[in-house]
């Protein structure tokens, strides 16, 4: 069964990244902000980062919204599944405290 999934994983990330690669979005961007995990997350950014995750944001819209892609130069330099979101630690924490109760 893993050796009929995996091709079909593998295609499908390529596929995502391509997507996202389009809009000049990050993964992280795209996951859902009313996650408690993700919300601690993003309050732990730096003010730089919270600046440029809103640029990618306000920028995909604005591309969506005309029905454009990113230039294939711009689309090259995308890096969607580098992480910026400290997500493991906010998941950490939100755990340890939901065993100390």
């Amino acid at each position: 069964m893993d050796k009929l999934l995996r091709p079909l994983a593998m295609w499908y990330g390529r596929k995502v990244e391509h997507e996202l690669a389009k809009y000049g979005l990050k993964y992280e961007d795209i996951l859902n902000d009313s996650h408690p995990d993700i919300q601690t997350a993003i309050l732990r950014l730096s003010p730089e980062e919270i600046s440029n995750r809103n640029k990618r944001l306000k920028r995909a819209l604005d591309i969506s919204l005309k029905h454009a892609e990113l230039s294939k130069e711009a689309q090259a330099s995308v890096q969607p599944f580098v992480g910026y979101l400290p997500l493991q630690r906010a998941r950490d924490e939100r755990l340890e405290r939901l065993m100390n109760k």
